[in-house]
């Protein structure tokens, strides 16, 4: 029974946007308590805006939600101000930085959809090339629905990121890239391990328990620059020549892939440090 620690913990509560480590987190059926809680819609075509097109929606990743004391959350703008997610005055300062009509949304629907740019398209062509784009229905296997891609949670290890990094000799290959909730630290954990965990259940502390659905399969996201973080190509291509898998709920073809979807069993607080253990298979 495989065993290790939660090493991270992390929410993001504007979908696309950058988010914030925290010690720990309500784990509930609707994901890490306010995580991926907002989004950022495009008025004239009424999809999500999501980095995943990077020719549109790139600046994204420049921007950053952070928490108030009241916990309430803001947007922190590259110049260093921050609007509040409540301020009217929001949606204007996202469209004048997008350069796009936006508007902020809280309350995710059955039919929320984005465009997820071909990855291949974006790596031979450039973050700014129009490409070819395949149309994503959010949340198809997050039973509270949400502005998640799949589903409530998405799990990697430290092996997996780490395999990444030295192959690459890139330090910059950070969880935050791959914008996963929960990093563990599994020591006898080969690298993408997470490819055969579907079916298994991971307990997290005394109280959580997820079930494990399927492998990660990877946008264009990671090689982004993300806030301070550069521009890392490497991040999407070394994934793609070390860990490609058939992931048949997706379609034909193999997928480059980077840690596991999941959705809650038991809910409880999970906190950095907890004990985790991975049922036998």
């Amino acid at each position: 029974m495989p065993a290790g620690h939660v090493s991270a913990l992390w929410r993001y509560p504007v979908k696309s946007i950058l988010g914030m480590s925290v010690a720990e987190a309500p784990l509930t059926a609707a994901g890490l308590l306010n995580d991926r809680a907002y989004a950022v819609i495009d008025v004239e075509t009424g999809k999500i805006a999501s980095a995943k097109r990077p020719q549109l929606w790139r600046r994204m990743l420049e921007l950053s939600a952070v928490a108030d004391a009241d916990g309430g959350y803001g947007v922190r703008f590259p110049e260093g101000d921050v609007v509040a997610l409540d301020d009217p005055a929001l949606d204007g300062r996202l469209c004048a930085f997008l350069g796009r009509e936006v508007r902020l949304k809280a309350q995710a629907a059955a039919t929320d959809a984005l465009d997820r740019a071909v990855p291949d398209e974006v790596l031979d062509a450039g973050e700014g090339a129009e490409v070819q784009s395949t149309h994503l229905v959010l949340a198809q296997a997050s039973p509270e629905g949400g502005f998640f891609d799949y589903a409530p949670f998405h799990v990697v290890t430290r092996a997996s990121l780490d395999a990444v990094s030295r192959a690459l000799g890139d330090d910059s290959i950070l969880a935050q890239r791959y914008r996963a909730n929960i990093v563990l630290d599994m020591p006898d954990a080969e690298p993408f391990a997470e490819n055969g965990w579907a079916g298994r259940e991971l307990r997290i502390g005394p109280d959580v328990v997820l079930t494990l659905i399927g492998a990660t399969p990877r946008c264009a996201v990671p090689m982004l620059a993300h806030g301070d973080l550069p521009r890392a190509p490497g991040a999407l291509t070394k994934v793609v020549e070390l860990n490609r898998i058939e992931l048949p709920e997706f379609g034909p073809g193999l997928y480059p892939c980077l840690g596991a979807f999941a959705t809650l069993t038991s809910a409880g607080v999970a906190a950095v440090n907890d004990a985790a253990e991975l049922s036998d298979a």
